[in-house]
């Protein structure tokens, strides 16, 4: 059995109705030391999203964040080191089905195109490999890793049972980009039930989110949190913390969702996701072409 991980919040964090301030900060252990900020060109606020370690090289963010390709995003880790984001495959997705066509020119054909195999344009993820620092370990070895499992399908999670989140962003929610946790993330259920004609899967979802500009790419992840007089004390975390799925943006107008009425939420704290299930076949052919050890 893993070891559980007990996190302290050390922040005295007010338990409000959802879609308030309850990001909170927290000190860079396990699990939040395997997220970090992938950030664009210069990492202007309109360049930054988060990303997380699966292995001992690769990151997964969401697809919005990388399409400009290999050589123009940094990653950059818990501790403040930074490096160079290579192999960049975004929306796996859509060049799965691709099959017969010749790697790289599949890929670039498939992710120009404005369809994608889910139906929904943009809810995909997008994988990333770093290399180690001079004598210095795996990337995943040095700040951890998330964990898959097969029993964590978004029909098995959904329902009231909070989840967490972590991530980046530059605003005021956000602590100047030091990074916050959302210790109450509930998995509504599969988009499709809301919009059946723009998903095709069950790992496609909508989640409550308190979303903060910068979350995109941000892991949404098993543990248990606890709460006193409506204060966060602290929240448990098995080792490897278990993906459930990735934010991958809030919804909008533009989205065309219609909610029942008894959803007492603010529609704007219902967010996009991808479940792990969904995107891990593509993530374990991504790591097969691309070990950890070509990086070495």
């Amino acid at each position: 059995m893993p070891a559980l991980l007990l996190c302290v919040s050390s922040i005295d964090a007010a338990a409000q109705q959802f879609g308030g301030a309850r990001r909170v900060e927290e000190p860079m252990a396990y699990p939040y030391s395997a997220v970090g900020k992938w950030i664009s060109g210069g990492g202007g606020g309109r360049g930054l999203c988060t990303a997380f370690l699966v292995n001992g090289c690769t990151l997964v963010t969401a697809s919005r964040c990388a399409q400009g390709g290999s050589g123009r995003y940094t990653f950059e880790a818990s501790d403040g080191q930074r490096f160079r984001v290579r192999n960049i495959v975004y929306e796996p997705g859509r060049y799965a089905a691709a099959a017969g066509e010749a790697g790289d020119a599949a890929k670039k054909r498939t992710n120009k195109s404005k369809k994608t195999t889910h139906g929904v344009p943009g809810l995909d993820v997008a994988f990333g490999q770093i290399a180690p620092k001079p004598g210095k370990p795996l990337p995943g070895d040095q700040y951890g890793r998330f964990g898959f499992d097969p029993q964590d399908r978004v029909t098995e999670v959904a329902g009231f049972t909070p989840h967490c989140s972590f991530g980046f962003s530059l605003n005021e929610e956000g602590k100047g980009g030091r990074g916050t946790l959302d210790p109450d993330v509930y998995v509504w259920g599969p988009l499709r039930r809301n919009a059946p004609g723009k998903a095709s899967s069950d790992e496609l979802f909508l989640h409550m989110a308190n979303g903060v500009y910068g979350a995109s790419g941000s892991p949404i992840y098993r543990c248990e949190p606890r709460f006193e007089d409506g204060k966060l004390v602290d929240v448990q975390v098995s080792a490897p913390a278990r993906l459930i799925g990735v934010f991958v943006r809030l919804t909008n107008d533009r989205d065309n969702l219609k909610f029942p009425d008894r959803l007492r939420v603010d529609p704007d704290d219902m967010a996009l996701g991808i479940g792990g299930q969904e995107f891990y076949p593509q993530l374990a052919d991504y790591v097969r072409e691309h070990p950890c050890e070509d990086l070495q």
